[in-house]
This record gives C-alpha cells, sequence and structure tokens, in this order.
C-alpha cells in the first residue's frame, strides 16, 4: 500500500472514534513512522511503504483512536525549542506553560550569567527546568517532584538535552514541615494542578490519560496553589520571584492569596488567548 493509502485509511479509523483534527492526527503519526517532517508527507504520497512500517502505523493509530494522547503515542513532545521524551507517568507539556517559562525569564533578565538558584516544584517531565537550564547557563536548579516515575522521566529528559550539569532532582514535598532550607531561592517556579476536582471527569478522555495528580486542584482548583503561596516565599531570598501558572478564571483569587502573605509587586498576566494565566509576585 502506498504513503496516501495508509494516510487515507489511518484518517478514516481516527473519525470513526471520534477523534478531533483526525487528518492531523494522522499526518503525524504517519511522517512519525516513516521519519520524515510532517510537511515533507505530500511528497511521500505516491511512494509505497513496506508492511512493517505499514504495520507499525496502523497500531500507532489503533492506540491514538483508543484516545491516547498524540504525544503519549509519538513518545515526545516539543517544548520551547527542546524536544522532550513524555508519558503517561506526567503532565503533556502544554504552549501555556512555555509562557511561564518566558515570565520567568523576562523577570531575570539582565541576570541571566548570574549563579541563580531556582527551584521548580512539581516538575514533571522536567520541561520548565530544562528550559530554564537552556537560558539562564550559570543557574543551579532544584527539580522537585513527588512521583518516582515523573523524576526519572525528567532525569532522562534532562541527559538528553544535555542539561543535567546544573539540574538537581530532588524527590521531595517542599511543603513538609523542615523540608528545606529557607531564604535562598532566586526563583521559584510551578505549575500547579488547579483544575476544580469537579471539572476533571468532564475534561476530554485524552486529558484524562495524564496523571490526576497532577490536574485536580482540589474542591476550587486552589489547594495546591494556597499551599504554593504559603510556603514557597519562605525558600526566596528577600527580592526573589514567585511564578505560578493558574487557571483563567482565578486571577483574583490567587493575587488575595499573593497580598494577604505580604508578597509585592503581584501581578497576573494574560497568555496568547488573552486569558488569566501566570501570576508572579517578589519577596
Amino acid at each position: 500500500m502506498t504513503v496516501a493509502g495508509w494516510l487515507d485509511k489511518g484518517i478514516k479509523h481516527l473519525e470513526s472514534k471520534g477523534v478531533a483534527e483526525a487528518r492531523a492526527n494522522a499526518e503525524f503519526i504517519l511522517a512519525h513512522v516513516l521519519k520524515i517532517s510532517r510537511g515533507s508527507l505530500a511528497l511521500q504520497l505516491p511512494r509505497s511503504v513496506s508492511e512493517k512500517i505499514g504495520n507499525h502505523f496502523w497500531n500507532l493509530v489503533h492506540e491514538r483512536g483508543r484516545r491516547i494522547p498524540l504525544a503519549y503515542v509519538l513518545g515526545t513532545q516539543p517544548f520551547y525549542g527542546l524536544e522532550l521524551a513524555v508519558g503517561p507517568q506526567a503532565l503533556i507539556p502544554r504552549p501555556e506553560t512555555e509562557e511561564v517559562v518566558s515570565a520567568a525569564i523576562r523577570l531575570l533578565e539582565g541576570r541571566r550569567h548570574e549563579t541563580l538558584h531556582v527551584v521548580e516544584i512539581g516538575t514533571g517531565t522536567g520541561c520548565v527546568a530544562i528550559a530554564l537550564a537552556a537560558q539562564l547557563p550559570n543557574a543551579i536548579i532544584y527539580a522537585t517532584e513527588i512521583s518516582p516515575a515523573a523524576l526519572q522521566l525528567a532525569e532522562r529528559n534532562a541527559l538528553a538535552t544535555g542539561k543535567i550539569r546544573q539540574l538537581r532532582f530532588v524527590r521531595e514535598d517542599l511543603f513538609k514541615t523542615g523540608a528545606a532550607p529557607k531564604g535562598w531561592a532566586d526563583l521559584v517556579i510551578s505549575n500547579p494542578p488547579y483544575i476544580p476536582s469537579r471539572e476533571v471527569d468532564r475534561l476530554e478522555p485524552e486529558v484524562l490519560k495524564e496523571p490526576r495528580l497532577a490536574l485536580d486542584g482540589g474542591p476550587d482548583g486552589l489547594s495546591a496553589i494556597r499551599a504554593l503561596v504559603a510556603q514557597a516565599p519562605l525558600l526566596l531570598k528577600p527580592g526573589g520571584w514567585l511564578v505560578l501558572e493558574i487557571g483563567h478564571d482565578q486571577g483574583s483569587a490567587v493575587v488575595k492569596l499573593l497580598e494577604s502573605q505580604g508578597l509585592a509587586m503581584v501581578n497576573v498576566m494574560k497568555d496568547l488567548q488573552a486569558l488569566d494565566r501566570i501570576a508572579v509576585a517578589r519577596r
């Protein structure tokens, strides 16, 4: 069968399973199997492919048809110019979180070549910590995580991207009493779970394949953020920054939480969709 034939077969199968953007998904999978870019796929349509390649494509299409996220099917996800391994042990990196990284870097503009101390709480795939390491060449970044499986994935990504020298991966819950020394970090950053519990089960089937621990923010979506706002400032040195990803409707509530801790320069920034997404404050 030709590339065009397999592509058409894949599209029809994904459409029958209710997968949104079935054509794009089939193209990404076929390009992945053929080890070419999606943009060059059109040039390969008349080409015949081996039974082995065709079966590999068809197996991945069936996996996607079971509403496994495309990133999990492909095994990788781009983030901030990096290609990171992903899997069901950690949340898939998203474009909104790239904006959180950019906001943190802007706050540290002019200090890129200083020896900065950064803490990321809940590193997942390691995407934020690794992206910061790439942009802050002299920073020492402590990436914490309570999930051993996610921590292993983050370490693997750090090795693959060559940023392991700057990173310290720690299996730790920093919100336990006495878990970490106080007043030493230039930046504390986190993409915590912030979806209200009652809304999690209404999410798309693909999102429900991701770890609930990374999604469920408690009854009002603010449980993890509340803990972060109460404890993370203790890690910061005077003048240090706290940067959080938040839900689009949580801006005013998070501002009140930050102000209640006596933090300065409290601000909520919008993402590219003009939605509240990034909360920042300074000790």
